[in-house]
C-alpha cells in the first residue's frame, strides 16, 4: 500500500509543472522559449511561432524540473560571468508550478548552475531540434 501511495503522489507532482521558460538576452537580442505540455513557443525579438513537441519530450523536461529545489532556485550561483561583458547571453529559467512562478538567478547561456544543468540540457535538445527544421 505504501508503494502505491508514493507512486500516485509522484504522478500528481509531474502534472503540477505547468510551464517552463528559458529567456536569453544580450544587447540587441531577446529570445524566449516557453515549453508546456505539447508545445514550444519561441519568440525572437518579438516575432513568435508555436510548434508541437512530443509527450516524451515534455515528460523528460518536467521530470528534470521536478528534481529542482524551487524555493532556492533564485539563489543559485552561476559558474561563469561572460554575460557581464556581452560575451554570452544572460539566461534564466522560470518554472511555473501550481500557479506560482519560480525564476532562477541569471547565468551564461550554455553554462547554467549545476543544479539546473539537466533541465537546461533537456530544454536545449528540444529547442535545437525544432530550430533545425
Amino acid at each position: 500500500m505504501n508503494c502505491k501511495s508514493k507512486s500516485t503522489s509522484t504522478k500528481k507532482l509531474k502534472l503540477s509543472t505547468e510551464k517552463i521558460s528559458l529567456t536569453e538576452r544580450t544587447r540587441g537580442t531577446n529570445r524566449i522559449f516557453i515549453l508546456t505540455n505539447g508545445k514550444l513557443e519561441t519568440a525572437l525579438n518579438g516575432n513568435s511561432k508555436t510548434e508541437e513537441i512530443t509527450q516524451d519530450n515534455w515528460a523528460k523536461i518536467s521530470e528534470a524540473a521536478e528534481k529542482i529545489n524551487l524555493e532556492g532556485i533564485s539563489k543559485l550561483e552561476s559558474p561563469s560571468t561572460k554575460r557581464y561583458s556581452d560575451a554570452a547571453f544572460a539566461s534564466s529559467i522560470t518554472i511555473t508550478k501550481n500557479g506560482t512562478d519560480y525564476q532562477s538567478s541569471e547565468f551564461d547561456a550554455g553554462n547554467p548552475p549545476i543544479e539546473l544543468k539537466n533541465l537546461y540540457d533537456e530544454m536545449k535538445k528540444v529547442i535545437e531540434t525544432k530550430k533545425s527544421k
